[in-house]
């Protein structure tokens, strides 16, 4: 009887924890598909020029594609392979085992798994099938810690998405004119303006959270056809990839000043750097450079994370742009 009690508690357990579940999907959806109100209402004063050249150095910047490349096979059988309920089983065990504390940490590693319904009744039938009524009795209260650890998962998450939008409101309005409009090109004074926060910000935009919530801007701006905020958008990730390339240091001179400059001033900075102006360099010794880059910054993050998109994507660009100046400069 007691072990019945066990049983239905364990899947009211569940129950709590498909609500919970849906909680934080809808976090997730309104994070993703809505403009911050204040955005909104900013956003439609955007100005955007036909001859704006900052698309032609970003327009590559898009939301990572969910599909996935192709991928090695492995050389498995089904029997090496453990199934679902089997891994399920093993991290209810570790769960169980684990200190009350340690349980945010590893519910954070786990959400996917642990905020459906059926992981809840999963524990519910090892607590039925167990024999020890310590084991049962370890089981329940896991159930139920991890109920109030989700809830408390949850929270934060949506802290964290407030924050993020916080920050990325912030540097975005760096970049409106005195009136609130949003002009694109942006001028000179908006461009350093808004240059000095994102390097002020630099650490705090490097989150993948945050990265995640400008991309999220860009695409519902995108949506609502407002080309002047997606520019702004795609102007920020450049401003972070600089900075963030700077901050790991360069031994060569011409691409710190290239770095330090707008992307927009690419090409004038290119043409002088590559017909003998101060500081002289060929298109061989600044794609060694890069590369240097690429190796040190880029291959450095996560593979496939928004920051290593962002920088592989900047420094493409730079290259591309780097060749064709090379090329003009030749002829």
């Amino acid at each position: 009887e007691a072990g019945m009690r066990t049983g239905m508690q364990t899947r009211q357990m569940g129950a709590r924890a498909l609500l919970v579940g849906l909680s934080m999907l809808q976090s997730s959806m309104a994070f993703s598909l809505s403009l911050p109100p204040s955005l909104s209402r900013l956003a439609p004063h955007a100005h955007c020029s036909s001859s704006n050249s900052l698309a032609i150095a970003s327009s590559k910047l898009r939301v990572p594609s969910t599909q996935s490349g192709k991928r090695g096979k492995l050389q498995l059988r089904m029997s090496d392979k453990p199934s679902e309920q089997q891994l399920m089983d093993e991290l209810i065990l570790k769960m169980a085992a684990a200190a009350p504390y340690e349980l945010p940490s590893i519910a954070s590693q786990n959400l996917k798994e642990i905020s459906s319904p059926r992981f809840f009744l999963r524990i519910a039938s090892m607590s039925d099938e167990a024999e020890d009524e310590t084991r049962k009795q370890q089981l329940s209260a896991l159930a139920d810690n991890l109920v109030a650890t989700l809830e408390v998962v949850v929270q934060r998450t949506e802290e964290k998405l407030d924050d993020a939008a916080e920050l990325i409101q912030g540097i975005i309005s760096s970049a409106a004119e005195p009136n609130g409009e949003f002009i694109v090109p942006m001028k000179q004074d908006r461009i350093e303006t808004m240059r000095k926060r994102v390097a002020e910000k630099k650490q705090s935009l490097g989150d993948e959270g945050v990265l995640a919530t400008v991309f999220a801007y860009m695409k519902k701006a995108s949506e609502d056809r407002l080309d002047g905020m997606v520019v702004i958008c795609q102007k920020l990730l450049q401003m972070w990839a600089a900075e963030e390339l700077l901050a790991a240091g360069t031994s060569d001179k011409v691409l710190d000043r290239i770095l330090r400059a707008d992307a927009d001033e690419w090409s004038s900075v290119l043409q002088k750097v590559l017909t003998g102006g101060e500081p002289e360099t060929d298109k061989e010794a600044l794609s060694a450079s890069v590369q240097t880059c690429v190796e040190k910054v880029v291959l450095q993050k996560a593979s496939g994370s928004y920051g290593q998109r962002v920088q592989a994507e900047f420094l493409r660009e730079l290259m591309s742009k780097i060749r064709e100046v090379s090329a003009e400069v030749s002829k």
